[in-house]
């Protein structure tokens, strides 16, 4: 594998985490752990062994993969991650406010040092309940949140608070996220630290992100009941020996993936037949490969996909419902070429 594929793959996966402990969750599995970690610290799974926390010592945590084993996975199933697909944004969109009726931007906050607030610009008047908050891991565990900033402040845009991992320019050295700093965010956005940005919904809370940030996303989910439901985009889980961690996840999960040539579209099919009976999940896949449409304007087509799940599960929008169950609804995801499964929904 040449330098380049070497250095794309160190960013996407590699990096550290430090683990929690059981005492912070009050669950059966708790009384059925015993250790069992590399002497570096990492995660090795086996049937029947459940973590008490989604931390490990590799970004992504518990739920992704070492930079050693991609490597190997990589050159074994012959994917491409940077293959794109008829629906692939040509070029960069333009930067905007986002289409909603908030305009959004970027915010630093010294109460959330190294990360990125995406939020109405001006905090909304009359929204019930308040705005749903986010917790949001780049891809590649990137500690700067741009690449992704049209997609998110498109959803800042239509009412939520995201807490992005990193900061502009913060993609120094070696530097990943990790499941900490997405806790981090959970931490601050359940503690109120974005009220100043207008009224929020604290319960209505969603850990998402896009590839190795998306498996981060899941890992955070992990016996943390504060958050309600799990969006990632474009990745699933590499490795067979541990997709039985599925077993403890007890929210709804949202996947929107890239087709074929998206090297997280065949994990993803497995993932979904293996999440617990009865867990509604949903499932949409455009052919884009790997790298989705965050660069398009307000984050392309899986911005409008992401604003419509997100309205239909916090704000019970019917016409956003239908977008995503029924094809044959206006502005359905079907009619805009997304192949659609779901489970569990009615």
């Amino acid at each position: 594998m040449d330098s380049l594929a070497n250095r794309l793959i160190a960013a996407e996966i590699l990096g550290r985490s430090a683990s929690g402990s059981c005492d912070a969750f009050a669950t059966p599995t708790c009384n059925r752990i015993s250790p069992r970690q590399t002497s570096s610290g990492q995660f090795v799974p086996k049937p029947g062994y459940f973590p008490p926390t989604g931390d490990d010592t590799i970004a992504g945590g518990i739920f992704c993969i070492s930079l050693t084993d991609l490597a190997s996975y990589l050159a074994r199933v012959g994917n491409n991650p940077a293959a794109t697909g008829t629906e692939s944004p040509r070029g960069s969109g333009s930067t905007t406010s986002g289409s909603g009726p908030y305009p959004a931007q970027a915010f630093t906050d010294t109460t959330l040092p190294k990360h990125t607030i995406y939020a109405p610009k001006t905090p909304p008047a009359g929204l019930k309940s308040g705005m749903p908050v986010i917790a949001w891991g780049n891809g590649g565990c990137a500690t700067d949140p741009t690449t992704h900033k049209n997609l998110l402040i498109e959803i800042a845009s239509h009412g939520y608070v995201i807490a992005a991992d990193g900061v502009a320019g913060g993609n120094t050295g070696a530097s990943q996220s990790m499941v900490k700093d997405m806790k981090a965010s959970v931490d601050w956005l359940v503690g109120g630290g974005a009220a100043k940005y207008g009224s929020v919904n604290t319960s209505a809370l969603t850990t998402m992100g896009h590839s190795c940030g998306g498996l981060e996303s899941m890992s955070t989910a992990y016996h943390d009941d504060r958050v309600k439901r799990i969006v990632m985009f474009n990745i699933g889980i590499f490795q067979d020996e541990k997709r039985y961690l599925l077993q403890e996840i007890k929210v709804p999960v949202a996947w929107f993936i890239g087709g074929s040539k998206d090297m997280g579209y065949p994990n993803v099919e497995k993932d979904y037949r293996l999440l617990p009976a009865g867990l509604p999940a949903y499932k949409a896949s455009l052919d884009t490969g790997h790298g989705g449409t965050f660069a398009a304007t307000n984050g392309g087509k899986q911005g409008k996909a992401a604003v419509a799940y997100l309205e239909w599960q916090f704000r019970s929008d019917e016409a956003a419902k239908a977008k995503l169950l029924d094809p044959k609804a206006a502005g359905s995801l079907v009619s805009d070429n997304w192949t659609v499964e779901f489970k569990n929904w009615t």
